[in-house]
C-alpha cells in the first residue's frame, strides 16, 4: 500500500427521541412510496461482499496488508459498518467490544483502557495511533487518552486493535495493545459528507467531510468534527475531608463537562503526502484530585501533527518509505484541589522526528521490511501555581522541569509463507536512548492451517515502555520528585490458540496468553510525604480469551450473532490486581430486515472487581448493561443514513471503582439516548 506505513449545550433528554422518531417517519415513508428497485438485492449482496473483506484485512499487525486469518497476532478489525451499528459516539464506544479490553473512569475525568487485566492512570501501556502515526505525545505521563479518550467516530474508517506486545515493530509503549484508528482519505469520501447527534447530557456532535481525486496526481480530504457534552451529571461519592471535619464541597454531581474541535486533513500531489490533525479540548473533571467536587476544575488540551510521507517505488519488489513529522501538546489546567485551594498546572511538549522503511518482496510467498527511526522530543513552558482562590496563585516548586530526549531504533521483520499453509514472522528492533540506554525487543510466531479451515497460532515477543519524564526528573517539589535513574518496563508475552471455520459463515477462535512484566515503574514503596519512581515488582498476566461470529446468509444476509467471552488471573507481587474483573463478555446481535434497516443489540456482561491492599470495603459488584440500535441506511438515492441508540436500556445503576481514599466509587450513566444522522452529497 502507499499510505505510510503500510504497502461530546443544553440537557434535554427528549429532544434526541423526537428528533429521531421524525426522522425515521419521513425515511419510512419516503421508502414506502418508493418501489424496490431490481438491482437493490444485488447492491446489497455487493456491499456486503466489500465489508467483509474490509473486516478480514489488516495492516497493523506486521506494517504489510494481510489477511486476518493468516496473521500471527491477536487482532481484531472494527469497520466503519461495525461502528455504526454499535451507535458508537467516541473511540472508546468503539473499544468497549473489543476482547480482552475494558474502560472504566478516573476521577479527573480522563477514561482508563484495561487490558488484559492491567489497568493504569493514564493508559501509557497501550500505543495509539491515527493511519499509523504515534499518539503518545504528552511526555510528563506518557498516554495518548487526555486527548484521544473521546475522539469521534463519523471519519473513522476502520480500528485495528493487536492484542501482545508491539515494540518489535513499534517500540515505545507498544507494551500489551496497539490500537491503530484509520480514517477516511479522499477516495473514500469522493465529495461532501455532514453528519450530526444529539444524545442525552447535552451530546452534541457536528461533523463536516469533503474529499476529491484530481486524476492520479491530487487528491485532498479534510474533515471538521466538534463534539460536546454537559457530563453524565452522577452523585460523587462524599470527601473524605468533610469526614475528618475540614472544610469541604458538600456531595452533588459529576461536573465532567467536555467540548471538542478538531481538524484533519489529508493532501497529495505526485506521491507525495502532507496529514495532520489538530486538536482542541476543554473539560472539567469527574471529581478533583483530592476527592473534593471540583465545579472550578477546567482542563484545556490542544494536540496537533503534521506529516510528509512519500513511497518511492524503487523496483518491482522494492519500495521505500519514508517521513518525516511535527508533534506538538500542550495543556494549561486550572485544578480545584480543595474548596479553597487551587493550582495552577502548565506545559507544552514538542517533538520532531523521521522514519525510513524498505519493503522488498523476495517472492510472493515472502516480504522483508527493514526500517530506522529518529526522534527529538522536547518538554519546555512549565508553570506550577497555586493559591486559595483561582484569581489570586504563586509560583511554587513545579510539578516537572524542562528537558529533551532524543532517540533512535532499528527494526527488521520478514513475514514468509514457508509453505501456503504455514506462516511464519521474525523480527526485531533495538531503541537508544539518551537518558536511560538501549532496549533490545524481538517477536517471532507461526500461523498454520494444519487441517483446511482450522489453524494453530503461535506467538513469542517483548514489549517495553519507555519512562516518562515525570517518572525521571529529579526535582524540588515538596511532594513530587524523579527518579533519573529508571529503566524501561519490560514485557514477555506467550500467546497459542486455535482458529476454526467449521461451516459457512462461522469463525470461533481461541487464545490462551502469558505475559510476564518486570522492572514496573511506580512509587518507592513506604514513601508517603515525597512520591518518587523506582523500578520495583513484577506483574503476572494470563487469560483466556474466547471469540465466535456466524454471518448469516439467504434472506437474513447482512445479519449476525457475535460473542466473545475473557478470563484473565492478573498477580502483582504475588497478589491479585484490583479493580479489575476475572471476567468479562460481549454479546452481540445484528438483524438486517432488508436492504435499509437493522437492529442492534450489545450486552456487556462485566464480573465484580475486588479491592487492593488494606481497602476493607466490599467488592464493587459486576453488572450486565444492555444497548439497542436501530440502524437505517441508503435512502433518497443512497445518500442519507440514520440511527438512534439506547444505552443501559434498564437503567441499571453501576459503579467503577475508586480509589481506597474515597469512601464510594464513581457512578456511571444511566439510560440514555443519542440520535444520528449522516448526509452524502
Amino acid at each position: 500500500m502507499n499510505d505510510w506505513p503500510f504497502h461530546k449545550l443544553g440537557r434535554n433528554p427528549q429532544r434526541p427521541l423526537a428528533a429521531a422518531v421524525a426522522i425515521v417517519l419521513a425515511a419510512t415513508l419516503e421508502n414506502a412510496a418508493s418501489a424496490a428497485t431490481a438491482n437493490s438485492d444485488a447492491d446489497l449482496e455487493d456491499e456486503l461482499k466489500f465489508l467483509a473483506a474490509e473486516r478480514q484485512t489488516v495492516v497493523t499487525a506486521s506494517k504489510l496488508q494481510e489477511r486476518v486469518e493468516k496473521t500471527v497476532a491477536t487482532t481484531a478489525v472494527i469497520t466503519q459498518d461495525d461502528i455504526r451499528h454499535i451507535g458508537a459516539r467516541n473511540l472508546l464506544d468503539i473499544l468497549r467490544v473489543v476482547p480482552g479490553l475494558g474502560i472504566t473512569q478516573s476521577m479527573l475525568g480522563v477514561r482508563e483502557i484495561e487490558v488484559r487485566g492491567v489497568k493504569t492512570l493514564f493508559s501509557e501501556k497501550v500505543l495509539i495511533m491515527l493511519n499509523g502515526h504515534p499518539l503518545d505525545h504528552n511526555l510528563q505521563n506518557a498516554g495518548s487518552t487526555w486527548v484521544y479518550d473521546d475522539l469521534p467516530v463519523d471519519t473513522i474508517k476502520r480500528v485495528e486493535v493487536v492484542r501482545g506486545p508491539g515494540s518489535a515493530l513499534y517500540g515505545a509503549n507498544a507494551f500489551l495493545a496497539v490500537i491503530n484508528i484509520i480514517t477516511q482519505t479522499a477516495k473514500d469520501l469522493n465529495g461532501v459528507q455532514a453528519s450530526t447527534g444529539w444524545g442525552s447530557f447535552g451530546a452534541q456532535q457536528y461533523r463536516a467531510s469533503w474529499g476529491k481525486q484530481y486524476d492520479n496526481t491530487a487528491e485532498a480530504a479534510l474533515h471538521f468534527n466538534y463534539t460536546s457534552t454537559a457530563g453524565i451529571g452522577t452523585p460523587v461519592p462524599q470527601d473524605i475531608l468533610s469526614q475528618q471535619g475540614q472544610n469541604s464541597l458538600a456531595p452533588g454531581n459529576s461536573q465532567l463537562h467536555e467540548g471538542r474541535y478538531d481538524l484533519e486533513w489529508h493532501t497529495g500531489y505526485q506521491g507525495f503526502k502532507l496529514d495532520g490533525r489538530y486538536i482542541s479540548k476543554r473539560t472539567g473533571a469527574f471529581v478533583g484530585a483530592a476527592f473534593a467536587l471540583s465545579d472550578q476544575t477546567v482542563q484545556n488540551y490542544d494536540n496537533y501533527f503534521l506529516q510528509l510521507s512519500r513511497t518511492w517505488q524503487i523496483a518491482e519488489r522494492f519500495s521505500i518509505d519514508t517521513r518525516v513529522f511535527h508533534d506538538s501538546f500542550n495543556f494549561d489546567n486550572l485544578l480545584q484541589l480543595k474548596p479553597d485551594f487551587f493550582e495552577h498546572v502548565a506545559l507544552d511538549n514538542q517533538r520532531n522526528g523521521g522514519e525510513v522503511q524498505g519493503n522488498y518482496r523476495l517472492s510472493d510467498a515472502q516480504t522483508l521490511i527493514a526500517g530506522f527511526s529518529y526522534a527529538e522530543d522536547a518538554q519546555s513552558g512549565i508553570v506550577d501555581e497555586a493559591g486559595n482562590t483561582a484569581g489570586q496563585l504563586q509560583a511554587i516548586p513545579p510539578f516537572g522541569k524542562s528537558r529533551n530526549r532524543d532517540r533512535w531504533g532499528l527494526y527488521a521483520q520478514d513475514v514468509w509463507d514457508i509453505v501456503p499453509n504455514l506462516r511464519v514472522t521474525l523480527g526485531a528492533r533495538y531503541d537508544e536512548y539518551n537518558d536511560f540506554g538501549g532496549t533490545f525487543n524481538p517477536r517471532l510466531g507461526f500461523n498454520w492451517e494444519f487441517i483446511k479451515d482450522y489453524s494453530l497460532k503461535f506467538s513469542y515477543g517483548t514489549a517495553y515502555r519507555a519512562p516518562a519524564f515525570g517518572e525521571l526528573d529529579l526535582i524540588n517539589n515538596p511532594l513530587l520528585s524523579g527518579n533519573p535513574n529508571l529503566r524501561p518496563e519490560q514485557a514477555e508475552t506467550f500467546e497459542t490458540g486455535v482458529v476454526a471455520r467449521p461451516l459457512a459463515g462461522l469463525t470461533t477462535q481461541a487464545i490462551y496468553y502469558h505475559t510476564d512484566i518486570s522492572d514496573i515503574i511506580g512509587p518507592v514503596p513506604g514513601q508517603n510525604a515525597l512520591l518518587q519512581y523506582t523500578n520495583s515488582g513484577s506483574m503476572l498476566s494470563e487469560g483466556v480469551e474466547l471469540e465466535s461470529r456466524y454471518e448469516f446468509d439467504g434472506s437474513f444476509q447482512g445479519s449476525y450473532v457475535a460473542a466473545n467471552v475473557v478470563y484473565q488471573h492478573t498477580l502483582q507481587n504475588s497478589s491479585q490486581v484490583p479493580d479489575v474483573p476475572q471476567a468479562r463478555a460481549n454479546l452481540l446481535l445484528n438483524w438486517a430486515f432488508d436492504s435499509h434497516w437493522s437492529a442492534f443489540g450489545h450486552v456487556l456482561i462485566k464480573d465484580s472487581t475486588h479491592r487492593g491492599m488494606g481497602d476493607s470495603r466490599a467488592e464493587v459488584p459486576g453488572y450486565a448493561l444492555v444497548d439497542m440500535s436501530l440502524l437505517g441506511q441508503h435512502f433518497f438515492s443512497k445518500r442519507v443514513d440514520i440511527s438512534f441508540t439506547i444505552y443501559n436500556l434498564f437503567d441499571k445503576t453501576y459503579f467503577d471503582p475508586a480509589p481506597a481514599s474515597i469512601p464510594g466509587d464513581y457512578q456511571q450513566a444511566g439510560r440514555a439516548y443519542f440520535g444520528h444522522i449522516n448526509v452524502r452529497y
